[in-house]
């Protein structure tokens, strides 16, 4: 009796022995799933509470039979603590994924006016070996208040695995860097050259002479009048083209002609004028 009273009582059989071994072989397989990641068909680690008269029980584990298997469709019956809870009552149920990283809101098991939880579907959004989002949908069946004398005690339970495709962000967030670096350096490069274009090109570059042989405008011929030596008629030079630069067209002679005739009679008239007054005055 002595060398039995050291031992664990579990460890001898019995109903509470199983189930308490059945309890940390599945604590056990759910550690080890979520240290290296879940493959399919691994029991998913589900725990549940039900609320009721304002009080809260502690969470409980769900025996792996009911709880979800990891990429696996099935519908089981989920076992309710409700033995004690009269009718009238309001009874909710609360459930939790994953190690506590997925909890559900507290679902109405029974309102105690006649309506009753018939179904819950439990949809799981997976990719890979990570679950990334757990839904429910709950279907709701209405009797008659009178009938009802005590909640019931199981409920349908189905759970269903959406796969969504992986996405890998840190590569996608690595190419817009590298692509936004990239696009700086043209941007810069392009600035530096066009920089050095307008610092090579700015005296010689005028915007309405297309042609890159005439960078520079051609002035216009022009005559410029200087005094001879006697300081008496006015020398004609033309300034401009190469080959126009000594030679001075008809128009121009014949302006220059006009122009020194109209010099000279005025400088001839001035002696005129100043003998009519002379001769007048005598």
């Amino acid at each position: 009796d002595m060398a039995r009273g050291a031992v664990p009582g579990w460890a001898f059989g019995g109903k509470n022995g199983i189930r308490s071994a059945l309890l940390l072989a599945t604590s056990l397989a759910c550690w080890i799933s979520s240290v290296e990641g879940y493959f399919k068909g691994d029991p998913v680690q589900c725990f549940k509470r039900i609320q009721y008269q304002g009080k809260r029980t502690m969470w409980s584990d769900v025996l792996i039979g009911q709880a979800p298997l990891f990429a696996v469709d099935k519908a089981v019956e989920l076992h309710i603590p409700s033995h004690d809870i009269p009718a009238y009552e309001s009874l909710k149920l609360q459930l939790s994924y994953d190690y506590e990283k997925f909890t559900s809101e507290w679902l109405t098991v029974g309102n105690g006016q006649g309506t009753e939880l018939d179904m819950i579907m439990v949809v799981f959004a997976y990719s890979g070996a990570d679950i990334h989002e757990v839904r429910h949908k709950l279907t709701y069946k209405h009797g008659d208040k009178e009938a009802q004398h005590s909640h019931r005690t199981t409920v349908t339970i189905a759970y269903h695995w959406i796969e969504e495709l992986e996405t890998d962000t840190r590569s996608g967030l690595n190419f817009l860097f590298v692509a936004g670096c990239f696009l700086t350096l043209l941007a810069i490069v392009a600035v530096a050259l066009d920089s050095g274009d307008l610092t090579n090109n700015r005296a010689l570059l005028v915007p309405e002479y297309e042609d890159s042989d005439r960078k520079r405008p051609k002035l216009k011929k022009f005559t410029l009048f200087q005094k001879d030596e006697t300081g008496e008629n006015d020398v004609p030079t033309t300034l401009g083209a190469e080959a126009d630069r000594h030679t001075t067209g008809a128009a121009d002679q014949e302006g220059l002609r006009s122009r020194g005739g109209e010099t000279a009679g005025g400088e001839a008239g001035v002696p005129a004028a100043a003998e009519s007054a002379g001769g007048k005055a005598d």
